[in-house]
């Protein structure tokens, strides 16, 4: 029966209660389509407190037995975890049965979402916000990353990067669209003035040029980098915004940093200020944003953060941040792990104030117009409305029990 129109539930399923840039690339999806939704979480933190105070329904496993699977993890880690696990699968698939879609957004819940989806014959998708190579995951987990993703109905992936290392690795999924992450653009105009100055004196710059470097504190997001670099600015101070949220490797690394500050004698002038929920006054206070990871970025939310904030940015050459910035016109990119062409980058932006308020310019407006969350919105959703269109059957209605299911009929989403 045609032109049957029908909002399929979708169960949006999620390892972390953390809020890392998974997190809150889907709280905007989730937000905008809450009516019909509902978020799994395999644990409770800050992400289930912004879906909460949202009004999306939320469902927390805290306190279940969960598999403790890395990134890196061999098959006997696997073995281990095998019953917690099994257990896993029952949580989920228990859930999963009162919905019509799942909707994996993160590595470690694909697996899972997989498996259920399969078993229940139900279509499930998957969100790509990772580079599936050898530095991020072990081979036996890119084999069961991309084994899982291959049998997906859909894959969005957050950049060009993220899609260009599933297909290396592997990937054979043909419904696969490219959808970056989507922003507010409104809200970076706000003034933060006043703000900014209380920032800038608690941190202590006397006027001279601070230097802003965003995001979660590990190995591969390169902090390490910048210290180094400020050995040649000496008149510069950094600011790490961000924490060591994830692995015992990152909270190392961390103390790492403090010990390489401190040996290279510009510990007054790196200061750590922690998660913070809200970067933009954090943005608004420095005089440059710099972005050095030394591993391909899959996107960099604070790239595009920054560039709306009217900030000018250096970013490494690899990866997502190459998609985002164009060198010369709307940033400047540099060759990733290297402090000296970092240094001197910085010191061509801070010497040049009129060359860098044009790049900022131009990248606010770039910025302005291909990462608005209302156009993001509209295109995944119009991704899920295809591939969901003919793979999902509603119920019949009420007034109709002896009414048989209908092929062909028009899917819609909408969002509140």
């Amino acid at each position: 029966m045609r032109g049957v129109t029908f909002d399929p539930r979708i169960l949006f399923v999620d390892q972390t209660g953390k809020l890392g840039g998974a997190e809150l690339c889907l709280a905007d999806l989730v937000v905008h389509l809450r009516e019909r939704c509902t978020v799994l979480l395999f644990e409770s933190g800050p992400f289930q407190e912004l879906l909460e105070q949202n009004k999306v329904a939320t469902v927390c496993l805290a306190g279940a037995s969960r598999p403790k699977v890395t990134k890196e993890a061999k098959l006997s880690a696997y073995f281990l975890a095998l019953p917690a696990f099994v257990s896993l699968l029952f949580s989920v698939g228990r859930l999963a049965r009162g919905f019509d879609v799942l909707y994996a957004n993160t590595a470690k819940a694909l697996v899972a979402t997989a498996v259920v989806g399969l078993v229940l014959r139900k279509a499930f998708l998957f969100h790509l916000h990772d580079i599936i190579d050898s530095e991020h995951f072990s081979r036996l987990n890119r084999w069961l990353l991309v084994a899982a993703a291959n049998r997906a109905s859909g894959i969005v992936a957050n950049s060009e990067a993220t899609a260009e290392a599933y297909r290396k690795a592997g990937g054979r999924n043909r419904n696969l669209v490219v959808v970056p992450n989507g922003f507010e653009v409104e809200r970076f105009s706000a003034e933060e003035e006043s703000v900014s100055r209380e920032i800038r004196a608690a941190i202590g710059c006397k006027g001279k040029p601070l230097v802003g470097v965003f995001g979660r504190i590990t190995a591969w997001k390169g902090q390490k980098v910048l210290i180094e670099a400020l050995s040649n600015l000496p008149d510069v101070t950094a600011v790490i915004v961000g924490e060591a949220l994830f692995t015992e490797e990152d909270q190392q690394y961390k103390q790492e940093l403090t010990v390489l500050a401190d040996h290279l004698g510009v510990a007054d002038r790196v200061h750590f200020t922690g998660f913070q929920r809200d970067v933009l006054p954090f943005l608004k206070a420095v005089d440059l944003v710099v972005h050095c990871s030394t591993s391909p970025e899959p996107f960099g939310r604070v790239i595009v953060e920054a560039l709306l904030a009217g900030k000018p940015v250096i970013a490494t050459r690899h990866g997502a941040p190459a998609e985002i910035i164009e060198d010369g016109v709307t940033g400047v990119l540099v060759s990733p792990g290297d402090p000296v062409l970092l240094a001197e980058a910085i010191e061509r932006l801070l010497a040049d104030r009129r060359w860098a308020e044009k790049l900022a310019r131009a990248g606010r407006d770039s910025a302005g117009k291909r990462f608005s969350l209302d156009r993001v919105l509209a295109k995944w959703t119009e991704f899920i409305n295809r591939t969901v269109q003919g793979l999902v059957e509603p119920e019949p209605q009420a007034s109709d029990p002896t009414r048989k299911r209908a092929k062909g009929r028009e899917v819609r989403l909408t969002g509140t």
